[in-house]
């Protein structure tokens, strides 16, 4: 039987995607948990609508992101860490210190991004890190750590 997956279904298929399954998979799992639906001509007529309305957000999603990705790269979040007599700095700039100077900038907000960091940051001085927004959108970010007086 041909289906049309409304949701995704692990191992299985994604949505919005056409398939041929058993019948009895589609009959006693799919259709109750509304996760496909037979492929009729009136849900491929649906389908397509669906799909063009899916890449429209994701083109709109994309140009949103790149244009945060332009903010961010042009941006520089100064840090100052306490440091001892002979310059050995207490703390360090990590993850979380560098999200929550992003959103105290009011660059970022509800979107999830992943910031490339190995390790924290320990050393005084210019840092470049990674930040990755999804979809495929990446910004360079240029931390300075100072030594607080």
């Amino acid at each position: 039987m041909k289906v049309v997956f409304l949701e995704d279904v692990r191992n299985v298929a994604t949505r919005f995607e056409l398939k041929e399954v058993n019948d009895g998979y589609a009959r006693n799992f799919l259709f109750p948990n509304k996760l496909a639906e037979p492929a009729t001509a009136a849900v491929l007529k649906k389908l397509d609508a669906m799909k063009a309305e899916r890449e429209k957000k994701d083109h709109e999603a994309r140009k949103h992101l790149e244009e945060l990705a332009r903010k961010i790269s042009a941006t520089t979040l100064e840090f100052e860490l306490k440091a001892d007599k002979s310059g050995a700095l207490f703390g360090s700039v990590n993850k979380e210190s560098i999200l929550k100077a992003l959103r105290g900038h009011k660059l970022v907000f509800a979107e999830r991004v992943d910031i490339d960091l190995k390790y924290p940051i320990k050393e005084a001085g210019m840092h470049s890190v990674a930040i990755d927004l999804k979809k495929g959108v990446t910004a360079k970010l240029a931390i300075i750590v100072k030594k607080a007086e």
